[in-house]
């Protein structure tokens, strides 16, 4: 092969090479209020109604609870504390529209301002090289006074599953009813079944590495955020909590940021990358097992 054939050659490989790989993350508008993120074999769906993500999709399997399964579906961003609003969240920021600021390889949804709350949001959403889903939520104080917030990242997904985190030792936090089922070499496991219990399950708890995993129906979803400190919870918070209803019908993963004063015109930003990850047929989910500890720290190793 002479060079002039040769380097032509290597020029075709390396277009063909970046062609493929923006041909396989992309951001489109779907259809009427819905904005999709593909990233090789997963799917994130988003709607501008609220700007939540209302689907997480590996090769077709689905990680988020559905609208069709209960009102309270997919993943959201509320502010912390909870005592702060009760029940319902704010309707302008979870359930209206969101205005559409940028498309294309990067999306961007911007809430109305809430009189109501004192707040505005704006969510971004981008694929990573490594093709997880980053994500940055942003919390803008639209009052004329000071005000103390947290974000708080809410992601409903179905029973039946493992739950896996980093526990961050000694920290003040409220007493839960949902038991850790193995605490071991620094790590809560939590199996959930699907049977139906007497109340609501909630475990509030310190965490550090900076990731909370859920592994269901061969699928490890990882949600990786930053790490806080304990003086910094949000009032009668922790950093990671799961909440588990009565009947069973989802599992919400949560986690913090760090609650801080804002000034007025002032922002509180909260960086997320999430993650989709196969699991080996070998592999069994159950509580304990260090090969679905070691997928996700090999995972998440480089993004800091």
């Amino acid at each position: 092969m002479n060079r002039i054939l040769y380097l032509f050659l290597i020029y075709f490989l390396i277009i063909s090479s970046v062609l493929a790989a923006k041909k396989s993350s992309s951001v489109q508008n779907t259809e009427k209020h819905i904005f999709e993120l593909k990233s090789g074999s997963t799917v994130m769906r988003i709607s501008t109604k609220g700007g939540r993500i209302i689907s997480y999709k590996y090769r077709g399997t689905e990680m988020l609870t559905q609208s069709s399964e209960h009102e309270n579906y997919g993943s959201t961003l509320w502010t912390a504390p909870q005592s702060d609003w009760g029940w319902p969240p704010f309707d302008v920021l979870d359930n209206q529209d969101y205005v559409v600021e940028k498309q294309g390889q990067f999306l961007k949804l911007i809430s109305k301002p809430d009189p109501k709350s004192g707040f505005q949001f704006e969510k971004s959403w981008k694929v990573n090289e490594d093709q997880s889903i980053h994500i940055e939520y942003l919390i803008i104080n639209i009052t004329d006074s000071t005000k103390s917030v947290g974000a708080w990242d809410v992601s409903r997904v179905p029973c039946g599953g493992l739950i896996f985190f980093p526990d961050g030792g000694e920290g003040e936090v409220p007493l839960s009813n949902l038991k850790i089922d193995i605490q071991e070499d620094g790590i809560n496991w939590i199996y959930v079944d699907k049977k139906s219990t007497l109340e609501h399950l909630k475990l509030f708890s310190t965490a550090k590495e900076e990731w909370l995993a859920y592994a269901l129906n061969g699928i490890l979803f990882v949600k990786q955020f930053q790490d806080i400190n304990t003086e910094n919870y949000s009032p009668q918070q922790g950093e990671v909590e799961i909440y588990v209803r009565e009947d069973k019908s989802y599992i919400e993963l949560e986690n913090h940021g760090n609650y801080q004063k804002l000034q007025p015109g002032e922002s509180i930003s909260y960086v997320e990358n999430w993650y989709l990850i196969s699991i080996p047929q070998k592999t069994k989910i159950v509580v304990g097992n260090e090969n679905l500890l070691k997928l996700v720290r090999q995972q998440i190793k480089s993004k800091k």
